[in-house]
C-alpha cells in the first residue's frame, strides 16, 4: 500500500474509525479514562532482569497482550503514566524504558549522556526479558516522535522478538528545520557540550496549551537543555529512520501523526509509512491532534479505543513462528 498524498491520508483516519463500531467520528473529543477495572499495585514480574529505568502499568488479571513504550525528546517514561493507566485498564500489560540520556539516567554518574545505540541494546533486552516473562504473548512496541524512531529502529533490528509496532510520528521532517540545525550548528562550534536550551525548539512547538507547556517546562524528570554533542548524535540517528522502515518486512504497522502538528510535519510520517516494506500497515492522521497523542495526558477516549481493537484485530494476528 502507498499513500501519495496528504489527502489520502485522511481518507484513512476515517476508514480506521469504520473499522470498530464503537468508536466515535472524530478523534479527540475527550480525555480518555481507563476502563472499570482494578490495577495491581506490585512490582513486575521482570524487575529481576532489568537495569534500565522504567516504569509499568500491570493488570490484575494474566495479560493477554504487551505493550513496551520508548518516550520522544526531552521526556521520560513518566510521559506515558496515563497511557500506562487507561491501557492497562483495558488488560494490556503496560511497561515504559527511560532512553539514555534522561529520566533516572539523568542521576547515574557517567550515564547522564544520550546514547542511542545503548538505548536500542536496553530495548532489546527488555524485550528479551518480556519474552520470557510472558510466553506465547504477543508482544506490541509503542514509540512517539524520537521514541516512535527507537521503536521502528528496534523492530527493524529485531523482528522476532516483537509482534506489531504502534509509531507515531517518527519523521524528522521538522517545521523550521533549516534554521534550527543553523542554531544548533552554531552552538556546537562554540560549545559542544554547553547544555542549549530547546524549549523554544520543542515545548513551543509540541502544543498551543499554555497549561500543558507549563507543566512539561515544570517536570523534574524532563530534560529540555542538551548539548550540541547529543543534539547531533539525535540528528543522526533519526536520518537512519528510512533505512529502518525499509526493514520492517512482516510485522503490523500502525502509524500516527497529528493534523495540527507544529514540530514534525505529517508529510514525513507519510513518506516513512511508504518505505514500509510490510504490507501490513495503516495510517491515522490525528483530525485535531498536536504533536503529542499519546504522552503527557494527550492520549484521547476513541484515540484509546482505536488502539485497543487495532492491536487485538490486526496488531497481532499475524505472530511469526518462535
Amino acid at each position: 500500500m502507498r499513500i501519495d498524498t496528504f489527502k489520502i491520508s485522511l481518507t484513512l483516519l476515517a476508514a480506521s474509525l469504520a473499522f470498530s463500531s464503537s468508536f466515535c467520528c472524530s478523534v479527540g473529543a475527550a480525555n480518555a479514562a481507563p476502563a472499570k477495572k482494578v490495577i495491581a499495585v506490585k512490582s513486575p514480574l521482570w524487575a529481576r532482569g532489568i537495569k534500565t529505568p522504567y516504569r509499568s502499568w500491570i493488570p490484575v488479571n494474566k495479560p493477554q497482550e504487551v505493550l513496551l513504550c520508548v518516550h520522544g525528546l526531552g521526556f521520560s517514561s513518566a510521559s506515558f503514566s496515563q497511557f500506562g493507566r487507561v491501557m492497562a485498564g483495558h488488560g494490556f500489560a503496560v511497561y515504559a524504558l527511560d532512553v539514555r540520556g534522561f529520566g533516572e539516567w539523568m542521576h547515574r554518574k557517567g550515564e547522564a549522556q544520550v546514547d542511542f545505540e545503548a538505548c536500542l541494546s536496553d530495548v532489546e533486552a527488555a524485550l528479551r526479558v518480556l519474552r520470557k516473562t510472558y510466553p506465547g504473548v504477543p508482544i506490541v512496541m509503542v514509540g512517539e516522535s524520537m521514541g516512535g524512531a527507537i521503536a521502528l529502529a528496534a523492530c527493524s533490528r529485531h523482528p522476532d522478538l516483537v509482534d506489531a509496532l504502534i509509531s507515531c510520528v517518527p519523521s524528522s521532517d521538522r517545521y523550521a528545520k533549516t534554521s534550527s540545525e543553523l542554531v544548533i550548528g552554531a552552538h556546537y562550534l562554540a560549545d559542544a557540550d554547553k547544555p542549549v536550551d530547546m524549549t523554544p525548539e520543542v515545548v513551543d512547538r509540541i502544543t498551543d496549551d499554555p497549561a500543558l507547556r507549563a507543566k512539561m517546562e515544570s517536570e523534574p524528570l524532563n530534560r529540555m537543555k542538551i548539548t550540541p554533542k547529543e543534539l547531533k548524535q539525535f540528528e543522526s540517528f533519526m536520518k537512519g529512520n528510512n533505512d529502518a522502515a525499509k526493514l520492517v518486512e512482516k510485522m503490523p504497522v500502525l502509524m500516527l501523526a497529528g493534523f495540527k502538528d507544529k514540530l514534525v510535519k505529517p508529510e514525513g510520517t507519510i513518506e516513512l509509512f511508504n518505505d514500509l516494506s510490510t504490507p501490513d500497515k495503516l495510517l491515522l492522521i490525528v483530525g485535531d491532534g498536536e504533536h503529542l497523542l499519546l504522552e503527557e495526558n494527550q492520549l484521547k477516549h476513541q484515540l484509546a479505543l482505536l488502539l485497543t481493537d487495532w492491536i487485538r484485530t490486526e496488531g497481532t494476528a499475524h505472530k511469526p513462528a518462535r
